[in-house]
């Protein structure tokens, strides 16, 4: 049973800080550690694909790691015996924001910039792992506050990911994996906190696939990394939204011609940041 204790509904900003200070600790000593990047070769049907592994990538998944298992550490208190298996939908975004901070840092060059989207990242950070804590009951008062925090957060990870990718110039087969899992760990997490007894399993596949459809045909359009970012968030956006409403009530065409309009706002907006 939750919250068997009153007491633990008020978040051990001790740990907390801990946490926190482990993750950002070692994304700050980035700038100071150099280790050669080592390139691996793998073919596949004939296929050679080239994979460069580098510190600050191996410290994103280090992170990932962290960011789950701090959302453990934070959350036992919310949990009674026999609930154990609660818990997991709690870590995917933490660890989904751990390791995003690192993707734009391993792409800027160590500047005031960089420090800029370090704290930024940290501050993000922060708020996911709140959000999340309070979330483990949807009875709480703070609880909506903290659903539309966290669908915030959501957007804007899935945006400095896609900003980030297109800005590092990788291969095509690098970055739709990425593009693929974080929309369907987004899609899976923000719909879970609407309707936690419904399955999303097909909305969550949908979201992936029409996301990573889109990203393969921007990819080989001349736009930059911002409206790269604006359009692929404004689909999955669409998608989620649609979702939701279909949840609600029986798919209407006054409901496809609403997010229609949506992902209309969200190019609109891209062609504002044409280089």
């Amino acid at each position: 049973m939750l919250f068997m204790d009153p007491e633990a509904k008020k978040i051990d900003f001790g740990l907390l800080s801990v946490i926190m200070a482990t993750i950002l600790l070692a994304y700050s000593l980035t700038p100071f550690i150099t280790i050669p990047k080592r390139e691996i070769n793998l073919q596949i049907f004939n296929l050679l694909f080239l994979l460069r592994v580098d510190y600050t990538g191996l410290v994103s998944i280090l992170a990932a790691g962290l960011g789950a298992s701090g959302m453990s550490w934070l959350l036992q208190p919310r949990i009674g015996k026999g609930e154990k298996g609660v818990e997991f939908q709690h870590f995917l975004l933490p660890a989904l924001t751990a390791w995003a901070i690192g993707v734009p840092l391993g792409a800027l060059e160590i500047n005031l910039q960089w420090w800029v989207v370090f704290l930024f990242g940290g501050l993000l950070l922060g708020a996911v792992f709140y959000s999340e804590y309070i979330v483990m009951d949807l009875e709480d008062e703070r609880a909506p506050l903290a659903v539309i925090g966290l669908t915030a957060v959501g957007y804007a990870i899935y945006f400095v990911l896609s900003v980030a990718l297109r800005g590092a110039g990788m291969r095509l087969y690098l970055f739709l994996p990425v593009i693929m899992l974080s929309a369907g760990i987004i899609t899976w997490r923000l719909l879970k906190l609407r309707y936690a007894k419904e399955a999303h399993l097909h909305w969550t596949v949908a979201a992936a696939l029409i996301t990573t459809q889109t990203a393969v045909g921007l990819h080989y359009l001349p736009i930059n990394p911002i409206q790269f970012g604006l359009i692929l968030t404004g689909f999955i956006y669409g998608v989620n939204s649609l979702a939701i409403q279909c949840l609600k009530t029986p798919l209407q065409r006054k409901t496809i011609i609403e997010q229609g309009v949506v992902v209309g706002v969200f190019l609109l907006f891209a062609l504002f940041f044409r280089s």
